[in-house]
């Protein structure tokens, strides 16, 4: 599968199976099937000897708050 995802200014608290507690952030996506999705990452990586660390933490905050459609979804996360 494929997907775009944007990053959103919001951060939430997860957990893992285990109860493990992480801050992840709140990105919203869409497949390349039209699909939208949101997606919380807690950890990212640039890529090593690229140089561009410092642009995407730049751009990372300077995201924006979350659209009406991913608030719905953050707040219904725990639902199963």
């Amino acid at each position: 599968m494929k997907a775009t995802i944007v990053s959103t200014n919001r951060l939430v608290e997860i957990s893992d199976p285990s109860g493990r507690r992480a801050t992840a952030r709140v990105w919203e996506g869409v497949t390349e099937a039209g699909v939208p999705f949101t997606a919380y990452i807690a950890q990212t990586q640039v890529r090593a000897g690229g140089g561009r660390e410092a642009e995407f933490n730049r751009d990372l905050v300077r995201s924006g708050p979350p659209s009406a459609e991913t608030l719905k979804a953050i707040e219904l996360r725990y639902l199963v």
